[in-house]
């Protein structure tokens, strides 16, 4: 598997594969930005967009954002899909890293399901975050 950092002026020739991936993933599991939201930052140079490849297709992307909290940078998690994770995660993991390293943030942040704290048992839970329907 190849992991690339997709330069800004790529973000609209490599959407088309990506985009029902991000749709999938955001009807399932939900989320408070839409498809055309994550787009619009990654086109625009606010966020970043990693995806894993073969030599035949994507099989995953994730959009990521720094950001500055009153505890310091971070490198937060927008979005994430992605086919046989076994595979491509610990790769993709270190990538994101060095971004946000490399964008002065001093932590990753995510928020999702709880079996993430299987994939990431270094990870440190900051909040929960509940929905009730009105």
């Amino acid at each position: 598997m190849n992991i690339s950092l997709v330069p800004t002026q790529m973000v609209d020739a490599i959407w088309p594969s990506v985009k029902d991936g991000f749709q999938r993933a955001s009807d399932r599991f939900g989320g408070d930005l839409t498809v055309g939201e994550l787009w619009q930052g990654c086109r625009a140079g606010h966020c970043f967009l990693f995806v894993v490849h073969d030599d035949q297709k994507v099989v995953a992307a994730t959009v990521w954002k720094p950001e500055l909290w009153r505890s310091g940078g971070k490198f937060r998690c927008l979005a994430l899909y992605g086919v046989q994770m076994d595979q491509w995660m610990p790769e993709l993991h270190e990538k994101v890293k060095q971004a946000a390293i490399n964008c002065g943030a001093t932590s990753l942040v995510a928020e999702g399901r709880e079996g993430w704290r299987r994939i990431f048992p270094e990870a440190k839970p900051l909040r929960t975050l509940y929905e009730e329907r009105i």
